[in-house]
């Protein structure tokens, strides 16, 4: 299980959060990064760029999270894979292993990552090796 604290203060109870997700030493492309609150409420998303960097969005007029804990996992963006020149339509893009395992690990149920947010300040490095 890993564990980390972002830490600062929002107003509105929704904290801005940004960073950037990476496996093994290696940016994570073509995913999305999931901030589920463990005491209920909306979940945040955001999307990796090329770079792994993401920025979570709690509504379509609100970038961020709500503060608390979270349950984090990240999926995979089929829809960024398809859009990638040889893709083939319709077909899943080929994986490496390496990307195989850190959805599997770090995919939907599977995923035992707990992040709490207090407050905006940098920002949030999930390095998952």
């Amino acid at each position: 299980m890993a564990g980390f604290l972002l830490v600062g203060c929002g107003s509105s109870g929704i904290v801005s959060v940004s960073g950037t997700l990476t496996y093994k030493g290696k940016p994570v492309t073509n995913a999305f990064v999931n901030f589920v609150p463990a005491d209920g409420g909306r979940p945040s998303m955001g999307e990796t760029d090329a770079a792994g960097k993401f920025t979570l969005t709690y509504d379509p007029q609100t970038k961020g999270a709500k503060a608390g804990k979270h349950k984090v996992f990240v999926t995979r963006n089929a829809a960024a894979d398809a859009a990638n020149p040889g893709a083939i339509p319709g077909m899943p893009a080929v994986m490496s292993g390496d990307q195989q395992e850190l959805f599997h690990k770090y995919g939907g149920d599977n995923s035992t990552v707990v992040v709490e947010i207090v407050k905006p300040e940098g920002n949030l490095e999930l390095k998952w090796d």
